[in-house]
C-alpha cells in the first residue's frame, strides 16, 4: 500500500508542472467593465473632499466600457500586456466643469497591466491585476455647443481575477479602476 502510494505521490509530483504551462503563449480578452472610473485618480481625490472648485459634486453612475485586451506570458504565473477600452457614456470628473445632467462625453482609455497568477490549477486561475495608462475624453453638454476634450493618467487595481477555462475560457475580476468594479469577458490563449 505504501509503494502504491508513493507512486502515486511521484507521478503527481512529475505530471502536475507540465500542466497549463503558460509561459511564451499568448492570450487576448475582449470584456464589459461596470462602473468604470476612467480620471480614477481624480474621482479618488473628489471622494475624499466634499466639494469640487464649482460646489458640490455628484458622482452618477452611468453605462460600463468595453475592452479589448493582450497578454504574454513571460513565466508561467505572470504576464504583461495592454487593454485599451471605449466608454460611449463616460462621466466627466474633472475639476474645472460642473456636472452637467446632460453631458455626453465618451472615452478612450489605453493601459500597460501585469497580471500575477496567485493560484493555478488546470482550468482555474485566480489572479491580480495592476494597470497604468492615459484616458482622452471628448465631452459636450450637447450636440450644439463645442467639445472639450481631457487627457490624463488612469489606473487600474484588481485584486481579485478568476479564469475558468483552458485555451477559451471566461473571466470576472473585481477592482477598481479604469476597468471598473466589476470587469467580465472571455479569452483565447494561443
Amino acid at each position: 500500500m505504501n509503494r502504491f502510494i508513493s507512486k502515486m505521490i511521484l507521478m503527481a509530483a512529475v505530471t502536475y508542472p507540465c500542466l497549463a504551462q503558460d509561459k511564451g503563449r499568448s492570450e487576448i480578452s475582449a470584456s464589459y467593465s461596470i462602473l468604470p472610473s476612467e480620471n480614477t485618480f481624480g474621482n479618488i481625490w473628489l471622494g475624499f473632499s466634499d466639494k469640487g472648485p464649482h460646489g458640490n459634486r455628484d458622482l452618477t453612475l452611468r453605462r460600463g466600457a468595453f475592452f479589448a485586451g493582450y497578454k504574454y506570458f513571460v513565466t508561467d504565473r505572470i504576464a504583461v500586456g495592454a487593454a485599451t477600452g471605449f466608454n460611449g457614456h463616460a462621466h466627466e470628473s474633472n475639476f474645472r466643469y460642473t456636472d452637467f445632467t446632460g453631458l455626453e462625453a465618451q472615452t478612450l482609455t489605453v493601459a500597460g497591466e501585469v497580471t500575477w497568477i496567485y493560484l493555478k490549477r488546470p482550468a482555474i486561475k485566480l489572479y491580480a491585476t495592476a494597470g497604468l495608462g492615459f484616458y482622452t475624453m471628448r465631452a459636450s453638454v450637447d450636440s450644439y455647443h463645442s467639445a472639450t476634450t481631457t487627457n490624463g493618467a488612469t489606473a487600474q487595481i484588481t485584486p481579485i481575477g478568476i479564469r475558468f477555462g483552458k485555451k477559451l475560457g471566461v473571466f470576472t475580476e473585481l477592482g477598481y479602476g479604469y476597468k471598473g468594479i466589476l470587469n467580465t469577458g472571455f479569452s483565447i490563449k494561443f
